[in-house]
């Protein structure tokens, strides 16, 4: 029996014997008391019927009030002498069968009776191993007996322990035969919930299989739920950790070779060497050294800055961060090809600022990873929401187009120059598009991405 088990037993068992116990003793105690109080509300019953009846009537019902109380009831004048009557008495007692070895009705008693008081006296028979308890009362000119034969209530209490006894013994083995039984279905799956909250610990996930409709089911569902959660959660951290990494070697190296090429042409100015290009390509590497902190430092405060929310018209905020881009588009000889198809000039409520920084950054990333010659962007509505198209063909592949928008993903994991970055852009505007409450998702077919943003129009009423 395992330790579960031996715990329910002996719980159980010191329950049962307890009770049992304190059965005894109460019965021991107040049985007595409880026997004499019933014997006495019988003869009451049967002494308030007599004293209820006419006097011509109350003879003729005596065979009915014995039988209906079963009580013995005699009677005799109570102008007879003492030893008369008490003769008497046992005579008519004995013709009914109620044998007494000790019996009198004294002269102080009857004179209680003759003056209308009750008298309840009890006769112990000794070797009989009997009491008779009796009520005596005055009917008319007649003394009224009415008695009722007791069994030594100890001997009733000496049969009840020893079935008490041999009930216990019973009930112990019952119960040591339901324990086993209840303590294997019981442990038998917190056994099994055990060694899976112990897999889970060392990352060995799995499930539970435990087929009760019980608290212990609903707490296998709950393991097997946060089983799953925790499977999921430890692939998402695994994977963010191989993105850190990553994500760690190609920021060594984006700090690196501006810092080298600062270093090297200083020291060239410094040794006379400089050609009149040298302070002009500091400064150069310095600004791009800057936006990439800048960058870095942007995402790391991006969730904690509070939005100033302001009416936003979308269409205007978009193509003013676009112009900002007409050099870079010039250079890689690419088109913005901008496609309205949403009316009128619709207002978001959002914080300009962040807003720029999202679509700086998206344009951003479309500009560096284009490969076609152009980039398309479009304005619709798609129920009650504003919404943002970009599609742009790219080289290489994406194996799973959501991973765009993780901290440190890099579509491109070379060290060239031109491609290489952070991948800290997308994961800023999915950061900033969630704290508005707007939403995007990203999808890729036959070598073109494409990226849609969802915003919540501000209705003209709240305008």
């Amino acid at each position: 029996m395992n330790k579960l088990g031996r715990k329910l037993f002996l719980s159980i068992s010191v329950a049962v014997l307890l009770i049992f116990v304190m059965f005894v003793l109460l019965a021991n105690l107040f049985m007595p008391k409880y026997y004499i109080y019933k014997t006495k509300e019988q003869l009451g019953e049967a002494v308030d019927a007599i004293s209820g009846l006419p006097e011509a009537q109350w003879t003729e019902a005596v065979p009915e009030l014995e039988r209906h109380y079963r009580v013995t009831i005699v009677y005799d004048d109570l102008r007879q002498r003492e030893n008369d009557l008490n003769e008497s008495l046992l005579q008519q007692l004995a013709k009914k069968k109620v044998t007494l070895g000790k019996f009198w009705v004294t002269d102080e008693s009857l004179r209680k009776v003759e003056a209308g008081n009750r008298v309840n006296k009890i006769y112990d028979q000794g070797k009989l191993k009997s009491s008779f308890y009796a009520s005596l009362i005055r009917k008319d000119e007649s003394i009224v007996l009415v008695g009722l034969s007791m069994a030594y209530i100890s001997d009733t209490i000496g049969m009840i322990n020893e079935f008490m006894l041999v009930l216990a013994l019973g009930s112990v083995l019952i119960i040591v035969l339901m324990v086993w039984i209840l303590s294997y279905r019981m442990t038998k799956p917190l056994k099994e919930l055990g060694q899976v909250a112990k897999d889970i610990s060392e990352l060995r996930f799995r499930k539970a299989r435990v087929g009760t409709r019980d608290e212990i089911g609903e707490l296998a569902e709950s393991i097997n739920a946060m089983s799953d959660k925790l499977r999921a959660a430890h692939a998402d951290l695994s994977r963010k950790n191989v993105s850190l990494k990553r994500f760690m070697s190609d920021m060594t190296h984006e700090l690196k070779t501006p810092v080298s090429l600062i270093q090297a042409y200083a020291e060239g100015i410094q040794d006379g060497l400089d050609d009149g290009s040298y302070a002009a390509t500091i400064l150069r590497q310095n600004e791009g050294l800057a936006r990439l902190i800048d960058e870095f430092l942007d995402f790391a405060k991006i969730e904690r800055d509070e939005l100033e929310l302001r009416p936003v018209a979308v269409k205007e905020l978009f193509r003013e961060c676009a112009e900002t881009f007409s050099i870079e588009l010039n250079t890689k000889r690419l088109m913005l090809d901008i496609r309205d198809d949403l009316p009128g000039n619709p207002v978001i409520e959002a914080d300009p600022e962040k807003m720029r920084m999202v679509f700086r950054n998206l344009l951003g990333n479309a500009v560096k990873y284009a490969s076609g010659d152009r980039i398309d962007v479009s304005f619709g509505k798609q129920g009650e929401e504003i919404m943002l198209q970009m599609s742009n063909r790219y080289s290489g592949a994406v194996a799973d187009a959501s991973q765009l928008w993780e901290p440190f993903y890099v579509g491109e994991s070379s060290r060239h120059k031109g491609m290489s970055g952070t991948g800290l852009g997308l994961a800023i505007v999915k950061t900033v598009l969630e704290r508005h409450g707007f939403r995007c998702h990203a999808e890729t077919k036959d070598q073109t991405i494409h990226f849609y943003l969802y915003f919540k129009a501000k209705s003209p009423r709240s305008a």
